[in-house]
């Protein structure tokens, strides 16, 4: 009986929790609190598609619907201004954005291969939602719930079809967290580690992973590094590294700067999870060292961790990138430019090892990787 009454405690928590907060559903944004040329939402897909002419590697296709609180921004080489911010109107969330694709075919770059303005509308049945940019002979939808999302990419050149269902219960969990940095700017995120994928390219069939967030940013953004790995046993490695520094000077798309040195991190984490074992190991800030350099134009990065208890090296090389710029007025005489940068990356060398000698995972024993990761400069302010 105790335990029935604490399962009903849990249960009501949680219920109290979404009614209090209804943006930790996938299609609902926090909207309460927006903050003119600093508030910014997005959803994001990366899928990792199998390519048999370049088995260790993948071909990769990021979508973004996305929408800022801003007067003026240019991204790339399109001006946009907000023509209407995220309101809700008899149940359906009403915005003005942008839809932004890039696609790396295994041989070329398509960067953007989509980026257009449009109106959307999101409507959702409690988990299961649909947002829907509107736009006239073309179809660029993200629907559905936990057990399928789809994601088309239909228009008079591009013909993606995408599925993406559970593959394992640590993967498929929808993770949400968010942060009151002050009492003034926060964020939040919604993550999906990892889902299956199946679906078509121009009617051809394709199989590969999925990875996801929905993010609402309250703040003034800050450059990262970031990077995940998908494993075909199952387990998933990724990295996160804010920072601060003289990068946020740089305002170029060069592989590398002068500004590139120096460096203030402000947290730094590993996260691997390993199926075989069903266990989650992190490293914090102390036990983390994130380090790279750049190889004929493209970099190569160097992700280790260590504590007492156990260590983890990986190292990940990009072969290909795409990247967004972002470019809002000067504030107080500064440029206000951020660089996002997308690498497609393979992984050429994995170790960890519990320092008891009770478990070591090499490479070989993850089985076929895939993997993108992120590096970012600037700032926008």
């Amino acid at each position: 009986m105790p335990r029935e009454i604490a399962s009903k405690k849990e249960l009501l928590s949680v219920a109290k929790l979404k009614a209090d907060k209804p943006y930790r559903n996938m299609w609902v944004l926090k909207t309460d609190d927006m903050i003119e040329n600093l508030s910014w939402w997005w959803w994001w897909w990366i899928f990792f598609i199998k390519d048999p002419d370049n088995p260790g590697q993948t071909k990769q296709l990021m979508i973004l619907w996305s929408t800022k609180y801003t007067d003026s921004i240019k991204v790339m080489d399109m001006d946009w201004k907000v023509k209407k911010l995220p309101t809700w109107e008899d149940g359906i969330l009403k915005f003005n954005g942008m839809t932004a694709v890039w696609w790396y075919d295994g041989k070329k770059m398509y960067d953007p291969l989509v980026l257009k303005e449009m109106d959307f509308e999101v409507t959702h049945d409690g988990d299961d939602g649909e947002l829907k940019p509107l736009v006239k002979d073309a179809d660029y939808r993200f629907f559905g719930g936990p057990e399928k999302y789809t994601v088309n990419i239909k228009d008079e050149k591009n013909d993606f079809h995408f599925e993406m269902t559970p593959w394992n219960d640590y993967l498929q969990e929808h993770r949400f967290n968010e942060n009151q940095y002050t009492k003034k700017y926060s964020y939040n995120i919604m993550k999906i580690y990892g889902q299956k994928l199946t679906g078509t390219i121009d009617g051809k069939p394709i199989e590969g992973t999925a990875y996801h967030q929905r993010v609402t940013v309250n703040a003034p953004a800050a450059p990262w590094y970031w990077g995940l790995v998908h494993c075909q046993d199952g387990s998933y490695i990724d990295y996160f590294n804010p920072y601060i520094g003289p990068q946020i000077f740089r305002s170029t798309e060069k592989p590398t700067s002068g500004w590139d040195f120096l460096d203030i991190r402000l947290n730094k984490s590993i996260h691997f999870y390993h199926k075989p074992t069903d266990t989650e190991y992190r490293w914090g800030t102390k036990y983390t060292t994130i380090r790279h350099k750049v190889i004929d134009g493209l970099p190569v990065f160097d992700i280790t961790g260590k504590d007492e208890e156990k260590e983890l090296f990986l190292r990940l090389k990009a072969y290909t990138r795409a990247y967004w710029r972002f470019q809002q007025k000067r504030k107080m005489g500064l440029k206000s430019i951020l660089y996002y940068n997308e690498y497609p990356a393979e992984v050429i060398d994995f170790k960890f090892r519990k320092l008891d000698g009770s478990l070591e995972v090499s490479k070989k024993d993850l089985g076929f990787t895939a993997s993108n990761f992120e590096h970012s400069w600037g700032k926008l302010i």
